[in-house]
């Protein structure tokens, strides 16, 4: 009994312990960088869409009807594309190759923060199969939310972790989100099954087997004779007749329309069968969470949408689901059947563009008040984008989603401010603070203006 007493009191001497552990929080040792910082525009800008909205006339139409069905014809086209495919697209061979082809230092570092091992990486060049690329044709739809990856794994690869911008969240592996329902056609397959490279219209890369279901031509026409809907925020489950979960829908998911329901829509949901096959199953939506294609493109709608973006955290790439700046603004205008592509570079070429590049940023900023649509005007530098929504206090409003604001401290070294999130301000956030430089300022690298649709 002695020794049973003894362990007794053990534990409770180290629950008492513990106990006293937990009084004392952990304070992890976070870089300067990543530390909040307080930067005047987020303060100061309202960060609330239908502020702008009203002002920029509400219900005032951004295109008349003639363009909006242009814009509906060519949204399915592309959309489509994908299982149109006859042959992989041209450079596919070589971009499937040149991610795996990496060797030594170039392929970066691991999880751990530590150099990829070489043992694990060959694995995975060799489970890749390259020489027989491409293995398959076979058009697919995506089943769930998912990830088009530059090699077949799911872990991450960063250039110097240590280095802003190099680090989390940018994976260099990950290529773009992909929602649910979205076409594909697959050219490849791992070795153990676990991965097809697949081509879209947004991009191709590597999508994980479990999330995606092989679609025939019965289940194409069947999609592909209805209308379409778009979900209008995240998060919205879909359900069976009898109340089965299927999937989650969210912001830029656009599923075939089979019936309006009154407050609901009828929409039809991409199951995989036991058998890996693409099935279409009913489910309905509430009015408030979808809309059938396209909504009228006004500054009150586009801010409804937007609504739920506001404040959203920045996810490379569409990763752990969250969104860049690119795929906000995709996200944000599918509803209306606006067809962006997924990088800030094409977005920019996607429309009519305005050159910016000339004259002063004052200049500049005064030429993006006069000629720029609120709510249907992108402003691009290299490496970011975001959309005009108005003025305010005599300033061009910007609501873009950005990781942070580049910084160079006394001795020259390169930082982040980190925002990582969704926020309006004015083209020069951070201008107050003396971290970051003049020629960091967003306005001082912009290149152009974009009408996203215009008559």
């Amino acid at each position: 009994m002695n020794h049973v007493w003894q362990r007794a009191a053990g534990l409770a001497l180290a629950v008492l312990l513990l106990a006293g552990c937990g009084r004392q929080p952990f304070v992890p040792d976070v870089p300067d960088d990543y530390r909040p910082v307080a930067v005047r525009d987020v303060e100061h800008f309202p960060q609330d869409l239908d502020w702008f909205a009203e002002r920029a006339g509400n219900d005032v139409r951004l295109r008349d009807e003639s363009r909006a069905a242009e814009d509906a014809a060519r949204f399915r086209k592309l959309f489509y594309a994908a299982w149109d495919i006859s042959r992989p697209g041209k450079g596919n061979a070589d971009f499937f190759r040149a991610e795996l082809a990496r060797s030594g230092a170039a392929r970066g570092y691991a999880e751990n923060l530590q150099p990829w091992d070489g043992d694990r990486w060959q694995r995975m060049v060799l489970n890749a199969d390259w020489s027989n690329f491409p293995s398959l044709r076979a058009a697919a739809v995506t089943v769930r939310a998912t990830s088009l990856r530059l090699a077949p794994t799911a872990l991450p690869r960063f250039e110097r972790p240590s280095d802003p911008g190099e680090g989390y969240p940018f994976d260099m592996l990950q290529q773009t989100a992909l929602p649910l329902g979205f076409p594909l056609m697959l050219l490849h397959r791992t070795l153990d099954g676990a991965w097809y490279y697949a081509e879209s219209s947004l991009a191709s890369g590597w999508v994980a087997a479990e999330d995606v279901a092989l679609a025939d031509e019965t289940f194409q026409n069947a999609w592909r004779a209805l209308p379409l809907a778009a979900f209008t925020r995240d998060g919205v489950p879909l359900n069976d007749r009898t109340g089965n979960w299927l999937a989650a829908a969210n912001l830029g998911t656009v599923l075939p329309l089979a019936g309006d329901e009154g407050s609901a829509l009828r929409v039809l949901t991409p199951v995989r069968d036991a058998e890996g096959r693409a099935v279409l199953v009913s489910a309905r939506v509430d009015k408030s969470a979808a809309a059938a294609m396209p909504l009228p493109l006004t500054p009150r709608r586009v801010a409804d949408v937007g609504a739920s973006l506001m404040g959203q955290p920045y996810g490379w790439g569409g990763l752990n689901g969250d969104r860049d700046c690119s795929a906000m603004l995709r996200d944000l205008f599918t509803p209306f059947g606006v067809w962006l592509p997924r990088n800030s570079a094409a977005q920019a070429r996607s429309g009519r563009f305005v050159d910016l590049t000339g004259g002063t940023p004052a200049a500049r900023e005064s030429r993006i008040l006069a000629e720029g649509r609120p709510f249907a005007t992108l402003l691009w530098l290299p490496g970011h984008i975001g959309l005009y929504v108005g003025e305010y206090q005599g300033q061009a409003a910007f609501f873009h989603n950005l990781w942070g604001l580049r910084t160079r401290d006394e001795n020259g070294r390169e930082g982040r401010h980190v925002l990582g999130r969704a926020v309006i301000t004015s083209t020069r956030p951070g201008s107050e603070l003396p971290s970051v430089p003049d020629n960091a300022l967003l306005l001082n690298r912009m290149k152009g203006m974009t009408f996203v649709s215009y008559d």
